[in-house]
């Protein structure tokens, strides 16, 4: 491949808000794009993220990470995009000139007429929270031990205190437990999950790990290695409350408290970053303050599901294609967007009201819970517009659909808030299964991130209700009667660019099977090539249930 000087569209970043972005400026007409990725493969973060649950809004089928990277690495790599990998991008600048090293090609300066920013995010550390005690061996951020496990295959720890209930932390507790680990409990110093409802329910609920609401680690103690953590009780202001202290005896802490977009080049280029947010300030297309310079994905601000990061990431593509196909006229109408009551932040920040052609989406996050809420539109004082929620949770990011006749009913700035019955700490202890004494049991569906509040009546043949799709009713009756999961592993693999492969059961299995599912990969060593689909283990204990391999593996 020969680097030109000069792209239509440059795209910092290959994981999936970079695929997805280079993939929709190339079909939306840009002559030439660049795809610029740090590390040796396309597929960013979902390289590591080997649980299924990814596709459902976007494919309409569940992927695990890699299966979901691979249909657009599969798309990228056909399309005529030039691809760039070990590529770390030192700086970009207002003229939009991008400066980079890479491994063949050495120190490297190309210009782009538009250019897209995925970087992505990262972890926040030990050092960013500020966790008094030693500082022994023993204590990763989550990621860091998803990415041991998963992708070097190293288990990370025997005895596990996990603080943090984002779902980065929820996964690797089931994936602990799995790999025969001893969970001792998840740890959350707000009186809210961080995470998905369903990952409350199938990471913890299934394998009986505590989830510990308004808890946070006081103290790390150990020489070589962790040996005992101090938990305490907080009030409601976060602070330690003197008396609740708990010696807990454990060799590994994994901290899941939060992420950072990666916005160190989005500084760099002058553009104007959201203090709320910690990304760049942006308008409905996804383009920055900086003519010709868009960002999406979790660079922008952290979302909870790759489906939703692909959707921005294409519309930004677009836009970007747009741009550097064309001279567009300055808007006439900016609308600033603002957070009011209840609401954390909101993306996009500006709407150019006349560069809308039918409406315009804007996501954002409660800063507490709610259940049977209204999302308020309120200009100049009048509610232009409302929205029904039956449940809202800062874990859980939101979006509204601002046709845009409402839009033009605004005047120059639009505020957004919440009206609902907020609940209390007490009441966000996770009850994700109530049996009434009707006969009637409440669950949470887990098929899909809505996350639907199931009724079933053991009564009438196990009848379901309150769901939102035919998935939740099978969901509900397997529940009751027979309940099954797919599991998500790794197999050592010889011979390969990797050395771990990642498979998953091509089909559920019943509950009570799944440990001795797992003890058939022990042990199990496959040779390379490997391509995603094949099969590693064929009818998992007579369940006509198969482990597949969900990688390719050269």
């Amino acid at each position: 491949m020969n680097i030109k000087k000069e792209y239509a569209v440059i795209v910092v970043g290959g994981g999936p808000a970079g695929l997805a972005a280079a993939l929709s400026a190339r079909q939306n007409g840009a002559e030439s794009v660049l795809l610029l990725e740090r590390n040796n493969d396309l597929g960013g973060i979902l390289n590591q993220c080997i649980h299924n649950g990814f596709g459902l809004h976007y494919f309409k089928q569940e992927l695990t990470g890699p299966e979901y990277a691979q249909k657009f690495i599969d798309e990228v790599s056909k399309s005529g995009i030039d691809i760039l990998t070990g590529s770390m991008v030192l700086n970009v600048s207002d003229d939009k000139k991008i400066y980079a090293i890479n491994s063949k090609f050495g120190y490297i300066q190309v210009q782009g007429k538009s250019i897209v920013l995925a970087m992505g995010c990262r972890e926040r550390t030990r050092g960013a929270i500020g966790i008094a005690g030693s500082r022994p061996a023993g204590v990763f951020t989550a990621g860091a031990a998803q990415l041991y496990m998963n992708i070097e295959g190293f288990k990370v720890g025997e005895k596990v205190i996990i603080l943090g209930s984002g779902d980065i932390g929820l996964i690797m507790a089931r994936r602990l437990t799995l790999e025969g680990a001893k969970v001792l409990g998840v740890y959350e110093v707000m009186p809210y999950s961080g995470g998905l409802t369903r990952n409350i329910v199938q990471c913890l609920e299934d394998y009986n790990i505590p989830l510990y609401l308004s808890h946070t680690i006081t103290e790390i103690r150990g020489k070589e290695r962790v040996e005992q953590v101090v938990i305490s009780k907080v009030d409601e202001k976060m602070l330690p409350i003197a008396g609740t202290e708990q010696i807990i005896d454990c060799d590994t802490v994994l901290l899941s408290v939060g992420l950072i977009p990666e916005n160190e080049l989005t500084r760099q280029a002058g553009i104007e970053i959201d203090g709320r947010t910690n990304g760049a300030v942006v308008y409905e297309n996804m383009e920055t303050s900086v003519d010709g310079i868009f960002a999406c994905g979790n660079v922008c601000h952290v979302h909870d599901l790759v489906d939703f990061v692909t959707a921005e990431s294409m519309r930004a593509g677009a836009a970007a294609a747009k741009y550097a196909n064309s001279n567009e006229k300055p808007s006439s109408k900016i609308i600033a967007v603002k957070n009011a009551d209840g609401i954390g932040y909101t993306v996009p920040q500006k709407i150019r009201a006349d560069k809308v052609e039918k409406a315009v989406d804007i996501f954002f996050r409660v800063r507490a819970i709610y259940k049977d809420a209204k999302i308020e539109v309120k200009s100049g004082g009048e509610t232009i517009a409302s929205f029904k929620r039956e449940h809202c949770a800062p874990g859980e990011m939101d979006n509204i659909t601002l046709p845009k006749v409402f839009l033009d009913k605004a005047k120059d700035e639009i505020e957004i808030s919440v009206i609902g019955e907020k609940k209390t700490a007490d009441d966000t202890a996770m009850k994700t299964r109530v049996k009434r004494d009707d006969g009637v049991t409440e669950l949470i569906c887990i098929s899909c991130p809505k996350g639907c509040h199931l009724k079933i009546d053991e009564k009438n043949n196990y009848a379901v209700t309150g769901n939102s799709c035919e998935r939740g009713a099978i969901y509900g009756k397997k529940e009751m009667t027979n309940p099954t999961r797919v599991i998500t592993s790794t197999a050592i693999i010889r011979g390969g660019n990797y050395s771990r492969v990642s498979v998953k059961t091509d089909k559920d299995i019943p509950k009570e099977k799944i440990f001795d599912a797992m003890r058939l990969l022990d042990g199990l060593i496959l040779k390379a090539p490997s391509k995603i689909g094949n099969i590693v283990i064929p009818n998992i204990l007579d369940t006509e249930a198969n482990f597949v391999a969900t990688k390719n593996v050269k």
